[in-house]
């Protein structure tokens, strides 16, 4: 990607400094880059420069643990890839720079090779297109919230009430509950460690923890379905596979997961990836697949939590749903009473719309809340103790729906 200079320099400033460039600064740097020193020599002048030291220091303070200048390389590898890629690192990525940590390469040459990166190359490109310059976040044209108002308008949230024209079912959320606990007595995961030669486990499973597999694991009991299809796929994957193996159900079961490095590195021996993963996009899979799911089955929903142009959630609301057959089972992650993302989230910059969708969704009677995780730990804390005991070590973030007649 050709880069001005003044874009490359910006660009640094931006994300190394954590600032807009200075002119002496700048014009520094101009004539350096004029007289071809190369970009990765001004990428490591900016990471030797005591104002970068200073910055991260000061993260390290303000942010969380895993930002300490002491970091291990895992903690490193997590940081630049947040700060350069803006992602999580994949599994080989990963796999691969740590191979190069421990046969000593340098950091710097890490973040070199992350800079010259065809990714990091197209994630500028990106930056600096219209699209983007179009409308900062704030702008009442932009989807991003304004990152200075977010405290002001949560605080304005009434949590007090249920979201106008939603039937929360309150009552048969608690109906369901206590159906649940004959299924919760015999649950057979390990609390901090596997067990029974299970692939799950509860504690430390950050991503899918206590509440959520619990109720998935009751879901399956209770519905015992013939089809399950989930599209994200990771820890609750595991849930699945060892629920229908100790219920010795024959449950048809499909991941979609066009990024399954998590998932290929958690499962077990003997579990066939070849037969139980689609890697692809939802977006690109035949519908016919979700045609195919009759009363009892499932449909398990947790992708990239963001409605926008061409995204797996728009797909799934708009051209999915619609062809789901009464009864279907329809399960959403990563919501939350009422219907309203965490603030430490908003304030790290998750801008998921997800919830918001899925709220306009359900002021139409087409589909009726089973169970709602957050909500039961929120209004029925007591009942939760008393039903779900675990689940009060982590509530857990899914929503469970039945598809109605039209």
């Amino acid at each position: 990607m050709e880069q001005t200079f003044d874009e490359f320099l910006d660009y640094c400033y931006s994300k190394i400094l954590g600032r807009f460039p200075d002119p002496e600064g700048k014009e520094h740097y101009i004539k350096l880059l004029n007289k071809g020193i190369p970009k990765h020599e001004i990428l490591i002048s900016f990471l030797n420069s005591d104002e970068y030291a200073e910055r991260i220091k000061n993260l390290a303070v303000e942010e969380p643990e895993s930002l300490k200048i002491e970091q291990t390389f895992d903690e490193f590898l997590d940081y630049c890839y947040s700060k350069i890629l803006d992602r999580f690192p994949d599994y080989e990525g990963r796999e691969h720079y740590n191979k190069l940590l421990n046969k000593g390469v340098p950091k710097h040459k890490i973040l070199i090779s992350l800079l010259n990166s065809d990714e990091y190359a197209e994630r500028v490109k990106y930056i600096m297109s219209p699209a983007i310059k179009f409308a900062p976040p704030g702008h009442f044209y932009s989807p991003l919230p304004d990152p200075d108002n977010i405290l002001n308008l949560y605080q304005k949230i009434d949590k007090s009430r249920n979201p106008t024209g939603i039937e929360i079912n309150g009552d048969r959320q608690i109906e369901l509950l206590k159906k649940f606990q004959k299924y919760i007595s015999v649950i057979p995961f390990g609390d901090g460690f596997k067990q029974n030669n299970t692939r799950y486990f509860f504690n430390g499973n950050e991503w899918y923890s206590y509440g959520d597999a619990i109720v998935l694991f009751c879901m399956i009991n209770y519905f015992k379905p013939e089809r399950l299809i989930e599209v994200g796929s990771g820890y609750s994957s595991l849930v699945t596979l060892d629920t229908c193996e100790l219920l010795n159900l024959k449950t048809r079961i499909t991941f979609i997961e066009p990024y399954p490095d998590l998932l290929l590195s958690i499962l077990s021996d003997r579990d066939d990836p070849e037969n139980l993963l689609l890697r692809k996009e939802v977006q690109t899979v035949n519908l016919s697949l979700f045609e195919g799911l009759n009363s009892g089955d499932i449909l398990f929903i947790d992708s990239s939590h963001v409605v926008k142009f061409g995204s797996d959630v728009l797909f799934i609301l708009t051209e999915v749903l619609p062809r789901l057959k009464p009864g279907v089972i329809i399960h959403f992650h990563d919501i939350f009473w009422p219907f309203e993302y965490p603030l430490e989230w908003l304030e790290q910059g998750f801008a998921w719309n997800e919830a918001y969708f899925l709220k306009a969704l359900l002021i139409n009677k087409n589909y009726e809340i089973l169970y709602f995780n957050d909500y039961m730990g929120q209004v029925y804390y007591d009942l939760l103790k008393e039903y779900m005991p675990l689940a009060l070590k982590n509530f857990g973030c899914g929503i469970w729906l039945k598809k109605l007649e039209s």
